[in-house]
């Protein structure tokens, strides 16, 4: 995954359409056990599973199975909001959200009753998607979220060992 989103690294080609990424300098590679975990967590907050969110946030470590009434229910609310956009079949307006407001509210619960900090994995993964987040804001994007991950979810394939790219590698 590229961890930079800065806009200079990224070109638009107006003749197809397309945004490319230019800058390969700062990628990193996750496990596929995280990567397992993690996809389960998206969906159950796609489709608001709280049971689901919180097992596999216990797994992954954002949460202790000792956590509060309060932390459980201020990380379910967090995950649930930034994941609802893949839950809803139509445009989401991203230069209309109000995404970041709702997070701005649970997050001096989320600092005031955590046990542990969150898995490391997590600071480059989240920096890489509020940058998408902030590119898409910034560009008033409208995007129907839920037509891009429905296919990632459908072909996903669990527990498959982690392996390692090479640069000349085709595929």
């Amino acid at each position: 995954m590229q961890t930079d989103p800065n806009w200079s690294n990224f070109f638009y080609e107006a003749e197809s359409n397309k945004i490319y990424l230019l800058d390969f300098g700062a990628t990193r590679q996750y496990s596929r056990k995280f990567v397992d975990i993690y996809i389960n967590i998206i969906k159950a907050a796609s489709t608001g599973n709280r049971e689901s969110i919180v097992e596999n946030s216990i797994k992954l470590g954002f949460l202790t199975g000792y956590d509060t009434k309060a932390m459980i229910d201020a990380h379910v609310e967090a995950v649930t909001v930034l994941g609802g956009p893949c839950g809803v079949d139509e445009m989401f307006d991203f230069g209309r959200q109000d995404i970041t407001k709702k997070i701005e509210n649970v997050v001096p619960v989320m600092l005031k009753h955590r046990l542990s900090p969150p898995p490391e994995e997590t600071y480059s993964l989240h920096r890489k998607l509020s940058g998408a987040f902030l590119l898409c804001a910034k560009l008033k994007s409208r995007v129907n979220v839920k037509s891009l991950y429905d296919p990632v979810f459908a072909r996903y394939e669990y527990g498959l060992p982690d392996r390692e790219y090479h640069l000349d590698e085709k595929s």
